[in-house]
């Protein structure tokens, strides 16, 4: 009998160290990837406030955005991020495809936004929110 109460004790164990290491490696695969995001939000944010100043200077804004595009697409992450780094990029394409071209801006954006929805729903499925608030896991992790 006391040898069933190691065995369950010990898989529980094994559970909770999994656990960790999951949300450790996805924690670390967004800290690999943040400051390319966070430069996206900045883009966008000019995109969205500054429209004169970035058509002036929409060459280097299309090469800062395709740099963030290779450095997340080369970044070394696990697969748990796959996804939300594969709509991450679409959003980035968007945010070109907008620059670039003045006729179909309004829906580029809004596929942008679309993009960026689904990363944060994909976010959502990765680090499990009742988890999050569970444990007090800063959201600001991930942004």
């Amino acid at each position: 009998m006391k040898y069933i109460g190691l065995v369950v004790s010990s898989i529980g164990v094994f559970l909770i160290i999994l656990t960790n290491l999951y949300y450790n490696s996805v924690t670390l695969d967004m800290q690999k990837i943040k400051d390319y995001v966070f430069e996206t939000n900045i883009i966008l944010e000019d995109i969205l406030e500054k429209e004169e100043h970035v058509k002036e200077k929409k060459d280097e804004y299309i090469s800062r955005l395709v740099s963030i595009k290779k450095g997340i697409t080369n970044s070394k992450t696990t697969f748990l991020i796959n996804d939300y780094k594969e709509y991450k990029i679409k959003s980035i394409d968007s945010l070109i495809q907008s620059i670039s071209e003045h006729k179909n801006k309004e829906k580029h954006l809004e596929d942008a936004d679309k993009y960026n929805s689904l990363c944060d729903e994909e976010l959502d499925k990765l680090a499990n929110k009742s988890f999050k608030e569970v444990t007090y896991l800063s959201a600001m992790t991930y942004t």
